[in-house]
């Protein structure tokens, strides 16, 4: 895990709790710690199931951008509930890290 997420894991942890999620990833460059100048933050969450349809779009879109904010890079949220690709869901799975 990059200095970056562990450094800022509280409030990583805090921000992902205020907007609904109950589970948390990292993943990719960040998580196998080779994240480059230009590489983003890619994290697989998981929201609430009884969470509505509005709350979710909101929620996602302001935990986004509150995690760009702290930390100061592009960030991918991946809904877990989103994924089909078998593919990408081995590679995501080949290195993700628990953060929530």
């Amino acid at each position: 895990m990059q200095p970056l997420i562990k450094n800022n894991l509280p409030e990583i942890q805090k921000l992902m709790r205020t907007y609904g999620v109950e589970q948390a990833y990292l993943f990719g460059s960040a998580a196998s710690g080779k994240m480059k100048a230009d590489s983003d933050v890619d994290f697989l969450i998981r929201f609430s199931p009884n969470m509505d349809f509005q709350t979710y779009g909101n929620n996602y879109f302001k935990l986004l951008y509150a995690l760009q904010d702290l930390l100061k890079l592009q960030v991918e949220l991946v809904a877990e509930e989103t994924l089909n690709n078998p593919y990408l869901i081995e590679s995501i799975d080949s290195n993700k890290l628990l953060v929530l």
